[in-house]
């Protein structure tokens, strides 16, 4: 089922319960001791409580990620999409609330290109929001993005469209642009984008991913060649953002800014499953590029600015030759969740990674937090050698015996066994450009059933 409203057939609802089956959930939700319940895409929890559906108007899928039939007129009980838990609540009450957390937001004044250089020589952050003509997640992408304490004078933000579809443009207009919310462009499609595709193979999203570099690439020369500013956070119309999203760039920007070794920022642990994610309060350092909410600075823009991406930006941000040995700071617990199982990938990985990934919910104060030890590489890698020197050393197989607060660290071998360990953890198994996702140095921290794990190979440190 498509209980969400994303538009894909991501939902798996059923009879739960000692009663057996009550049949059709249009009849009725509740039989003696089992109920109507669904394992929502995007939730950690395998059934929603009874009680959950009051009602039922929902058409079952065709299958598994298939295009969802027409929503009914009539209400029908959904997610709450902030929460995932309380009273259930239709699409137009979504719809309303997100459209006020929006208004609420509005200051009267048009933003234009003469305030944004302003505010672009004062140091502020520009907040690029990478949209193309999905109006209903950008909606509830910018309800989320609003209701995370901003200053607007230090993170302004800018929509930037793909091409011109009319009611994505319009939304933009009346909802973000005439009230003051924000600053809006478009980016025109290459004509000879098609041909440039084809290089690519037959596959016909090969066509979008061009598009998407191109317009990437559009966004940062708009906003750091014309406008000026020294740095950006890219986000997309298809994520949800922590209630501490710019409460933690704003902490982080220093360091990008003071060390060299550091090229990103980023919102996102592809790591980050419910079971493996535990301190609100952690954040790493990596080799890896996570993107998914990442903050650059102009900098890094002049390195690349004149051989930019044909396609697959992200691909191009991870090879040896644009990171230079640099690394980028990522959360323990993801800063941004993504909602988007409709786009040009076809929801690739979103049914069975993305939709996983647990996005903080508790409003850290970041200005606070003591993140010296990330500030330089020298402290960073004093402080994760520390961790391994006084992690208790064991085998997968003793994994048993790890106890709620310990630290242990498991060595592996990169070609004979991480894939193992990785399906043993649930950690993703893949590598891009010979850098496992979220490693530093071989390194891999999560959290596992109350403790920490640091996998680690025998090259660093040594003497381990």
């Amino acid at each position: 089922y498509d209980v969400q409203g994303c538009g894909r057939c991501l939902d798996y609802c059923r009879w739960v319960g000692d009663s057996g089956s009550g049949g059709s959930p249009e009849e009725q939700q509740r039989l003696g001791t089992s109920w109507w319940s669904c394992r929502l895409a995007g939730s950690s929890a395998a059934f929603t409580p009874a009680g959950k559906y009051s009602h039922w108007r929902l058409k079952r899928c065709s299958g598994e990620n298939a295009e969802a039939p027409a929503r009914p007129k009539e209400p029908f009980e959904v997610l709450d999409t902030e929460e995932h838990t309380g009273n259930p609540a239709s699409d137009e009450e979504v719809a309303a609330k997100q459209s006020a957390t929006i208004a609420a937001a509005a200051t009267g004044e048009v933003v234009t290109e003469e305030q944004l250089k302003s505010l672009a020589a004062q140091g502020a952050v520009a907040v690029v929001m990478i949209v193309c003509k999905r109006p209903k997640y950008l909606q509830r992408s910018m309800a989320s993005l609003l209701q995370a304490p901003r200053d607007p004078e230090q993170f302004p933000i800018i929509v930037s469209q793909d091409a011109h579809d009319s009611e994505m443009t319009q939304m933009v207009k009346s909802t973000l642009v005439d009230p003051g919310i924000a600053y809006h462009m478009h980016h025109e499609h290459d004509p000879e984008a098609p041909a440039i595709a084809k290089k690519f193979g037959k596959a016909k999203t090969n066509l979008g991913y061009v598009r998407i570099a191109q317009h990437y690439g559009f966004a940062a020369g708009k906003v750091f060649d014309e406008f000026a500013f020294k740095q950006l956070i890219f986000v997309e119309e298809d994520m949800e953002f922590a209630p501490d999203f710019f409460s933690y760039f704003s902490t982080m920007l220093p360091l990008l800014q003071t060390d060299k070794d550091l090229f990103c920022v980023s919102a996102w642990n592809d790591n980050g499953y419910t079971s493996l994610v535990s301190d609100p309060h952690v954040a790493f350092r990596t080799e890896f590029f996570p993107g998914l909410g990442w903050m650059l600075q102009s900098e890094m823009w002049d390195e690349v600015r004149d051989r930019w991406a044909v396609a697959f930006w992200d691909e191009f941000m991870r090879r040896p030759d644009v990171r230079k040995d640099r690394h980028c700071i990522r959360p323990d617990i993801s800063r941004t969740y993504t909602f988007g199982s409709a786009g040009t990938s076809n929801g690739q990985f979103f049914k069975s990674h993305l939709s996983k990934i647990k996005i903080n919910k508790v409003p850290i104060d970041w200005a606070t937090s003591d993140v010296d030890y990330l500030s330089t590489t020298a402290k960073w890698e004093e402080w994760l050698e520390g961790k391994l020197r006084a992690a208790r050393r064991i085998k997968l197989q003793d994994i048993g015996t790890l106890h709620k607060g310990e630290e242990v660290r498991i060595e592996y071998d990169d070609k004979a066994d991480y894939k193992a360990i990785a399906g043993t953890f649930g950690l993703m198994p893949d590598e891009k450009e010979g850098v496992r996702r979220m490693a530093y140095r071989g390194v891999i921290p999560f959290a596992w059933q109350g403790g920490r794990v640091y996998l680690h190979t025998d090259s660093w440190p040594e003497g381990l």
